[in-house]
């Protein structure tokens, strides 16, 4: 059987992906990359590597250089079909909810990296006659996650008993669980999924202060949440939610954990299981 190699193997997401295609082969693989003399054949490559940090050039690396060059390697290898890994942040500033056939109106470092990145990357599979799927997911979360975004930024102020400040949390965003996301880059990786463009959502906007109040809640911190203490940024996205149709139509998929499950599956995890 071939195997799906998962670039951005050992993170968050890639993690989360090799467990939903448990029982098929996979290749996972960070920051050395894939190569064609050591990699097995493989059936396709998931690219869910690279992060948020760092400025235009180290974004471009992670999110448009590094794919490319796994993607020529798993074409060298036998795959048929590319799936790269997203964000809804390309969106940007428009009326919701975001379908995938809206303009990219981000502007964001990190989402004119995976603009390109999307552009690029698809027309690579078409020199290469690869299938391209583009996801795009909201904002991702769940156990494990490292300190950075919004929800484990909180847990770990929290469990250290420090302040923790923001905005007034008006805006909404469509928060998905790690699960949903990697199912459904599981099926986006399998023999007769339709290729094109898919948002990873749930379909539905929370308020990032309700979502702030739950979870100080559950840690019994409420006193070291300083909601309004930040002013919103300048480019602050107010609503961000996405279609989720498109998914369920034509791959099935429906997210399927609920954000008082999503939100007590983050409590409960082990300080220890947070990924790299």
């Amino acid at each position: 059987m071939t195997a799906v190699a998962i670039g951005g193997g050992g993170g968050f997401i890639g993690r989360a992906v090799a467990r939903a295609l448990a029982g098929r082969p996979v290749i996972a693989f960070g920051r050395e990359g894939l190569s064609e003399r050591t990699c097995p054949e493989v059936h396709a490559l998931i690219w869910a590597g690279g992060g948020r940090e760092g400025g235009e050039a180290a974004l471009a690396e992670m999110h448009v250089v590094a794919p490319l060059r796994a993607l020529a390697v798993a074409a060298a290898r036998g795959a048929r079909r590319v799936v790269y890994v997203s964000s809804g942040e390309v969106y940007g500033l428009q009326p919701v909810p975001f379908a995938e056939d809206a303009q990219r109106l981000g502007d964001t470092p990190y989402a004119r990296a995976k603009i390109r990145g999307e552009d690029e990357v698809r027309a690579a599979a078409a020199r290469l006659k690869l299938e391209a799927v583009i996801v795009r997911p909201g904002v991702v979360y769940g156990p494990g996650q490292r300190p950075g975004m919004l929800i484990p930024s909180l847990l770990a102020a929290l469990r250290a008993g420090q302040r923790f400040a923001c905005t007034p949390g008006e805006q909404t965003r469509d928060f998905v669980h790690v699960r949903d996301v990697a199912r459904l880059l599981a099926r986006c990786a399998a023999d007769g999924a339709p290729a094109g463009v898919y948002n990873a959502g749930t379909g539905i906007e929370s308020a990032v202060a309700m979502v702030v109040r739950a979870l100080a809640w559950r840690l019994g911190r409420t006193d070291l949440v300083d909601l309004g203490a930040l002013p919103y940024r300048g480019s602050e996205v107010m609503r961000y939610v996405l279609d989720a149709t498109r998914a369920k139509e034509r791959l099935g998929f429906v997210a399927q954990v609920a954000l008082a499950e999503g939100l007590e599956s983050v409590v409960s995890c082990p300080e220890e299981q947070v990924s790299a």
